[in-house]
């Protein structure tokens, strides 16, 4: 494991750690909804417990990177955490719905959240933006890769 300043000199394999725990989370979560009823209420609680800890993981290299907006995302992380604990009793007493209905929501939120992540630390991180516009794959990065240098320059 790399040395936390190793790990600020290297803010690109900070945002692809960032990505891969994200992307597993989201495979987590995808996977969950796949469960029957009675597996999928005995497992919410460790997939709360592993949304936190993703959530800590990210906000601790987003803190290393020095992102700009880390209390906001912080709050945002806050809110989905609460909600998520505010379920965790009735889930665990069999409300299956509920906590499928959490999972499904939360998933779409990741979703975004993702992406909007992405974008915010390649324009605050200028080595990230850098290394990644070398990289850009797909129709979409191609596309909106003029984003960072200009919001760079202001």
């Amino acid at each position: 494991m790399m040395s936390e300043h190793s790990h600020a000199s290297h803010p690109r394999t900070l945002c692809a750690a960032i990505r891969h725990a994200r992307r597993s989370l989201c495979n987590r979560l995808e996977r969950m909804a796949g469960m029957p009823d009675e597996a999928f209420c005995q497992n919410f609680a460790m997939v709360v417990a592993e949304v936190e800890a993703g959530f800590r993981h990210e906000e601790t290299a987003m803190e290393m990177l020095g992102y700009a907006h880390l209390r906001e995302h912080r709050e945002e992380n806050a809110v989905i955490l609460r909600a998520l604990h505010r379920a965790l009793p009735e889930v665990d007493a069999g409300d299956c719905a509920l906590g499928r209905q959490l999972v499904a929501a939360l998933r779409q939120v990741l979703a975004l959240h993702r992406l909007s992540a992405d974008l915010a630390l390649s324009l605050s991180v200028p080595a990230a933006a850098s290394s990644l516009a070398g990289r850009a794959r797909g129709r979409a990065a191609r596309t909106t890769q003029h984003v960072a240098p200009r919001r760079a320059i202001r």
